[in-house]
């Protein structure tokens, strides 16, 4: 309560020497409201800025969403080129693979999971078969 009462006090104030400066004529009051015209600009100054600053954080989220949009062309023409890089499946792509490469492709690429048990050559003719049939 009593840290109300002093900011009240302080704020009375600081209100009454203001007022006895504007009537005096050492601070400029042009349009009489007690109010001196230096705060009244600052305050004008202040709003003309967050106004500036709404058109500049619209203008940003623009560009923002304009640059996700190419971001996301720029990594789908990525993958299409790593796509292309890869060439076309071949019988000896695949042999010059290792049989756990041969798994891991199955696997990671084809979404198969072949039988570790088989011979390099039945997944190498598994895994040939399946790229041809997609």
């Amino acid at each position: 309560m009593t840290t109300i009462t002093v900011i009240l006090v302080v704020l009375l104030v600081v209100v009454g020497v203001t007022i006895y400066l504007v009537k005096q004529g050492k601070i400029k009051d042009a349009d009489g409201d007690y109010i001196p015209d230096v705060i009244e600009e600052a305050v004008e100054d202040v709003k003309e800025f967050a106004d500036d600053v709404k058109e500049t954080a619209k203008e940003v989220k623009k560009r923002a969403k304009a640059v996700k949009k190419e971001l996301a062309d720029v990594i789908e023409e990525a993958k299409d080129v790593k796509d292309a890089l890869k060439g076309k499946i071949t019988k000896s792509k695949l042999r010059g693979m290792t049989k756990k490469q041969l798994l891991d492709h199955a696997k990671d690429d084809l979404g198969e999971k072949l039988d570790s048990g088989l011979s390099k050559t039945n997944l190498i003719n598994q895994i040939y078969s399946i790229h041809h049939s997609k």
